[in-house]
């Protein structure tokens, strides 16, 4: 059974037989009959009453008549949702993005820009770590990611924008007074308590991180560990320690909260965008719009 047997029917049943259904169709007259044959032959009982060039619908004719405008509205409204969904029109995106990394920059940037130009595309923010961000989107749990590399990243999976670097930075609470305002030495950091993260929570950064201040010759007491750096800052604010994050935090610093570089220590951060190697439509609009934004911030 096809939808033309559907649809060639209930033009007969709407239209009271089928040389005005054929007319409707505009088709000949011997195809739809041929049609309704095969239909009715397929399902091993009459679906009309023939009367002379009149036909009336059988009591199991009615039912399925009733049944098969629901489908034939069901198709159409399914091609309808496809085709909005495939000319950017509607559909929802699962877009995965860190907190810290969305105060300023390209994340900002692309959500702004996207949401004026498709403004019937639903966006499922989801703010997750990046190593939480490339496992959902590997397992198809999210369209998208802004993550900071990663070893779990699986660059043979997918696609990988490289938009910025970012480094680390010291943050102090404002409580603590250093003799200079530019970037702080060794002898100025030397002692300091220290807020960290677990290394579980990302294992590449951590060691990248730490493996740095052992190279400037920094070996902190850790007073406090926390699983992201929003707490980070918050137990800093507090004066609980002083904690190395990353230097996005800048554009939103909190109260009670200063950020210094420190000379020699460097720990390049790579900011990405990733999609699955074939997105699909809707995730391809964004992708065009974090290339541009990419492109504008570069110029």
């Amino acid at each position: 059974m096809e939808l033309r047997h559907l649809r060639y029917f209930v033009a007969v049943a709407d239209h009271g037989g089928i040389s005005h259904a054929a007319e409707r169709l505009n088709i000949a007259q011997p195809a739809v009959s041929r049609q309704i044959r095969d239909l009715e032959l397929e399902l091993g009982f009459d679906l009309l009453l023939r009367e002379g060039r009149r036909v009336v619908l059988t009591d199991a004719g009615r039912v399925f008549a009733e049944r098969a405008r629901a489908i034939l509205q069901d198709a159409e409204d399914a091609s309808e949702s496809a085709r909005r969904i495939s000319q950017g029109e509607a559909g929802i995106l699962r877009v995965g993005l860190l907190e810290t990394a969305s105060w300023a920059g390209h994340v900002p940037l692309t959500l702004n820009q996207f949401k004026r130009r498709h403004d019937r595309i639903r966006l499922d923010i989801r703010p997750m770590s990046s190593v939480a961000q490339i496992d959902a989107l590997l397992a198809g749990e999210i369209d998208a990611a802004f993550v900071y590399r990663q070893d779990n990243l699986a660059s043979e999976s997918l696609t990988v924008h490289h938009l910025r670097t970012d480094d680390v930075v010291l943050a102090a609470s404002t409580d603590l007074i250093f003799e200079t305002d530019g970037p702080l030495a060794f002898d100025d950091i030397d002692g300091l308590p220290i807020v960290a993260f677990p290394r579980a929570v990302a294992p590449a950064y951590h060691d990248q991180l730490f493996g740095a201040l052992r190279g400037i010759g920094f070996d902190g007491q850790i007073v406090q560990e926390a699983i992201d750096e929003t707490t980070m800052l918050s137990l800093v604010s507090a004066g609980v320690g002083c904690a190395f994050v990353n230097s996005s935090n800048m554009h939103r610093p909190p109260r009670r909260v200063q950020f210094r570089p420190v000379e020699g220590l460097s720990v390049p951060i790579e900011f990405l965008f990733l999609t699955q190697k074939s997105p699909g439509s809707l995730t391809q609009l964004l992708v065009d719009t974090v290339l541009q934004v990419d492109a504008e911030e570069a110029s």
